[in-house]
C-alpha cells in the first residue's frame, strides 16, 4: 500500500526522534491504538521544536500560543507492543502565519513505512486571537534557517 500523499513540498526542516511502543499503547488487537499516532506526531513536533528553537516555550515567550487546527494520520502497518519507532518530523516553510508539519513512523531495524501524516497549526496571542501575519518569532526563525533547508 502507498502512503497517502497530501504533504507540502517545498523547503524544510527535519528532525528525526525515537519512540518504544509502551505496552498502555496497544488495544485489544494487540496493535497501536490509532490515536497514539498523534502523540507520536507530537514528540516529533516538540523534539524539532526544541532542536530548532521553535518551541513551545519559545512560542509562549513570544506571547503566542500554536494550537493544532488540522490533523491527519494515514494508517499504512501496525506497530505493536516493545517496537522502537522512529519518528521524522518535518516542518516546511509556508509563507503565511503557520506551522505545516509532515511526519513519517517508522519501525526501527526494517524502516517499514507504519504510518504518515501531518498537521498545521496556527498563531494566535495569549488571548485566542488569531494572528494573520507571521509574527516576529516565525520571520526570525526562518531567516535563522534558511541555509539549512532541504527540498522536496
Amino acid at each position: 500500500m502507498r502512503p497517502h500523499r497530501t504533504v507540502p513540498t517545498g523547503p524544510f526542516l527535519e528532525h528525526r526522534v525515537a519512540v518504544r511502543v509502551r505496552f498502555q499503547d496497544v488495544d485489544a488487537l494487540q496493535v497501536v491504538w490509532h490515536g497514539h499516532y498523534l502523540g507520536y506526531f507530537e514528540a516529533g513536533r516538540e523534539a524539532l521544536g526544541e532542536e530548532y528553537g521553535l518551541g513551545y516555550r519559545d512560542v509562549r515567550a513570544a506571547g503566542l500560543v500554536a494550537p493544532v487546527v488540522h490533523a491527519e494520520v494515514h494508517y499504512l502497518q501496525p506497530a505493536r507492543h516493545g517496537d522502537e519507532l522512529s519518528v521524522v518530523a518535518r516542518l516546511h516553510r509556508h509563507a503565511g502565519a503557520v506551522l505545516d508539519l509532515s511526519y513519517e513512523v517508522r519501525r526501527h531495524g526494517d524502516e517499514a513505512l507504519l504510518a504518515t501524516g501531518r498537521t498545521r497549526q496556527v498563531f494566535t496571542d495569549a488571548e485566542g486571537r488569531l494572528v494573520l501575519d507571521p509574527p516576529a518569532l516565525l520571520r526570525r526563525f526562518w531567516e535563522q534557517w534558511s541555509d539549512q533547508l532541504r527540498d522536496s
